[in-house]
């Protein structure tokens, strides 16, 4: 019996009745998993004295440490383990600092993703990572799953984003990686290698991101419809190859359209549209608009319509943003996540859309298909129990031929307990070993967030 009033915290707080170790111990945006898993306790840590206390507690008494943030992860990687502790960063929330002289801010873990933008943009920069989930999810779990997003196609993911990181190791030693500078070949690259580790080698406590200018003049934003869901795949390859350089280009499929003309009371799909591309160009050359549209014309677009008004690139934008939103509205969203290499993206938005139908699966297509980022999502209505096993065969086939192309199961949510039967599917043995032995020397004890990512 672990004796938790051994444990002191400098600031923060320890919980042990049922209601929150059950509310804190489940993601609930992980729609495959339905079970709940108490874990023994949890911390919300104030200070980096907490987190570094909390550690050391834990390595002591063996017990498993679950990182956690604003836990929104979709593959359950900051979900409770049975017999652990779940470590909540979200009152760590303080943005330390805006240098706009050093393009950087250094903010804790807990800072939402969406307030460090909003906060940026008023000295005239913004912070370019913006995943679906950016006015809930933080930072640090943003870091913690290398999150993309709709602009990742031109400024990356989170990666491209951190300089520096300040961590807690399993024996409860702060350390710092990285830093303002914008290159740095002084050491291996520690910063990167904790970037998407989801909590299984360091705890993230503290980061320092670059900042952008946000661009001059107004950009332009656009809907395209097309006739098939295979043209706008191949509309979007040429885009990319014009020398436009968008900033987003975005898919979504007849499925996808109904759901938000029912949810947000749009007409979207009025005309028997089957399949809708929204994109962006946010620094647009003299004759960019009229590139695309002519792109756009030759692979069948049966409509285009562009603004650079502010107020409706906020509702074309909000589209794409309310997705997972219209997709819920049903009952359960099973949300897939797969990139491919460029030129195999029509093939395997064909086999998705193939695959849906061998298993009568209502399938919401949708994704960054800029950068090959697809989320083949199913929509289920019972939201409890085990996945129907149509459901489980269309997504072991689906991921199985992604590894076939060339193609990675996880591209920007991880892999946490969901998918790491997959892992030895797509990576060579060797590879895996190599994990494991850096797992080995950052943790020894095993005792962050264990069985996930390897």
């Amino acid at each position: 019996m672990t004796n938790w009033g051994s444990l002191q915290l400098p600031d923060g707080e320890i919980a042990l009745d049922e209601q929150t170790r059950a509310e804190y111990g489940a993601n609930d945006y992980t729609q495959e998993i339905t079970t709940k898993v108490l874990p023994d306790a949890v911390i919300f840590a104030s200070s980096i004295a907490d987190v570094q206390a909390t550690v050391k507690f834990a390595a002591a008494n063996q017990i498993a440490v679950v990182p956690q943030g604003a836990k929104t992860s979709i593959v359950n990687s900051a979900a409770g383990l049975a017999g652990s502790v779940v470590l909540n960063l979200s009152r760590m929330n303080k943005i330390l600092a805006i240098e706009p002289e050093n393009q950087v801010a250094i903010v804790q873990p807990g800072v939402l993703n969406g307030d460090l933008d909003t906060q940026a943009r008023q000295v005239g920069y913004f912070y370019a990572p913006d995943p679906g989930s950016k006015p809930i999810s933080s930072i640090g779990g943003n870091i913690a799953t290398n999150a993309g997003g709709m602009s990742s196609l031109k400024y990356g993911t989170t990666k491209q984003s951190v300089l520096g990181l300040k961590v807690v190791l399993a024996n409860g030693e702060v350390v710092t990686f990285g830093g303002k500078t914008f290159k740095n070949n002084t050491a291996y690259d520690l910063t990167d290698l904790m970037i998407g580790s989801e909590g299984t080698l360091g705890v993230i406590v503290e980061a320092t991101v670059r900042l952008l200018p946000v661009p001059l003049g107004q950009p332009v934003t656009g809907l395209a419809t097309f006739p098939t869901i295979h043209e706008l795949m191949q509309a979007v390859q040429a885009v990319q190859a014009s020398g436009v350089n968008p900033s987003m280009l975005e898919i979504l499929n007849r499925v996808s359209i109904e759901a938000l003309d029912e949810y947000e009371g749009s007409h979207l799909g009025s005309h028997g549209e089957q399949a809708l591309l929204v994109f962006q160009i946010d620094v647009a050359a003299a004759d960019a608009l009229s590139t695309v549209e002519q792109v756009l014309h030759t692979y069948g677009a049966t409509k285009i319509d562009v603004t650079e008004d502010q107020q409706r690139t906020s509702e074309i934008i909000k589209i794409r943003q309310d997705i997972f939103a219209a997709g819920a509205q049903y009952g359960r969203l099973i949300v897939e996540d797969v990139a491919v290499p460029l030129g195999q993206l029509a093939k395997v938005a064909d086999k998705a859309e193939e695959l849906a139908s061998k298993y009568d699966q209502r399938l919401l297509l949708l994704g960054h298909a800029g950068d090959g980022n697809l989320h083949p999502d199913i929509i289920l209505e019972d939201k409890d129990g085990a996945l129907p096993e149509e459901t489980q065969r269309f997504i072991d086939e689906l991921l199985a031929f992604v590894i076939e192309v060339k193609g990675t199961v996880s591209a920007e949510h991880g892999i946490g307990s969901l998918k790491n039967a997959w892992v030895p599917k797509q990576l060579d043995a060797s590879v895996r070993i190599l994990q494991k032995q850096i797992k080995q020397v950052f943790d020894p004890l095993g005792i962050l967030n264990p069985g996930r990512k390897i």
